[in-house]
């Protein structure tokens, strides 16, 4: 692995073992780390919740530290998000979660610093989000057939 990707990586590593295992704000964090609030962000990996989604059977997460305080877990295949127990309090991202030298994944969900695990939740809203739309789509136009033909029927 060349030496940018492993410094690349540590950074990622540090920044994932602060904001999960630690109480510091994320202000604090990526003030100490001299970074924004959104880099740091992009930097930090779910946490695996320890449990499959009921739907599709894929490993559930926590995507943020919200999330795992509320015991709110994610599915990144489907839509599901639903109530999880998080493992025991302090406990982070360990190494299922972190890439090896060799750059492959430890597990089945991507590092966060390249994007996918971000990808794969924006696709979830997206679609939710067109799904929203196509429906409010439809219905506005049944609602205007519908009120065309019934003024057609009294005038």
């Amino acid at each position: 692995m060349p030496a940018k990707k492993r410094d690349d990586q540590k950074v990622a590593d540090q920044a994932n073992d602060l904001y999960w295992r630690s109480e510091r704000s994320v202000n604090q964090i990526a003030e100490e780390m001299d970074f924004s609030k959104s880099g740091l962000y992009a930097l930090i990996r779910p946490l695996p919740a320890d449990r499959p989604c009921p739907e599709c059977g894929e490993g559930l997460v926590f995507p943020n530290r919200t999330a795992l305080t509320k015991a709110t877990a994610s599915c990144l295949q489907c839509e599901y998000v639903g109530e999880a127990q998080p493992a025991a309090k302090g406990t982070g991202p360990d190494a299922s979660t972190r890439r090896t030298d060799s750059g492959a994944p430890g597990s089945d969900l991507e590092a966060a610093g390249d994007g996918a695990a971000e990808r794969k939740m924006n696709g979830v809203r997206g679609r939710r989000l067109n799904r929203a739309l196509w429906a409010s789509v439809l219905f506005g136009l049944a609602a205007g057939l519908y009120l065309t033909r019934r003024s057609g029927r009294s005038g």
